[in-house]
């Protein structure tokens, strides 16, 4: 059986603004943290989420960014990323279907 993971949020937290997964233009969303108000860590007087992001082009660089310094992407920029990547994708699946081809072919 297979279970689900929920994460609860308190109700006196703002909600943050971006979700986990979520592409940006700074890169895909791997974790958010919050910090409450007068954290001694931010030194920020107002409650604030803190996002790592993978950055797209180097998988091995992670950012922490605030939250304002998210910029989501627009709806065609999504768009674009997407089939770009569905393009690479498709591409290697070939690539691998031609080396699988040669091998039962021997």
């Amino acid at each position: 059986m297979e279970t689900s993971k929920v994460v609860t949020i308190p109700d006196y937290w703002t909600l943050p603004k971006y979700s986990l997964g979520q592409r940006t233009k700074q890169g895909v969303i791997v974790g958010i943290q919050y910090y409450p108000p007068n954290n001694l860590l931010t030194g920020l007087c107002n409650e604030s989420w803190r996002y790592a992001v993978i950055d797209k082009n180097d998988f091995s660089e992670v950012s922490h960014l605030e939250e304002e310094k998210i910029h989501p992407l627009t709806p065609i920029e999504l768009r674009t990323e997407l089939e770009a990547e569905i393009e690479a994708h498709q591409t290697k699946i070939v690539i691998l279907k031609q080396q699988l081809e040669t091998i039962s072919n021997t």
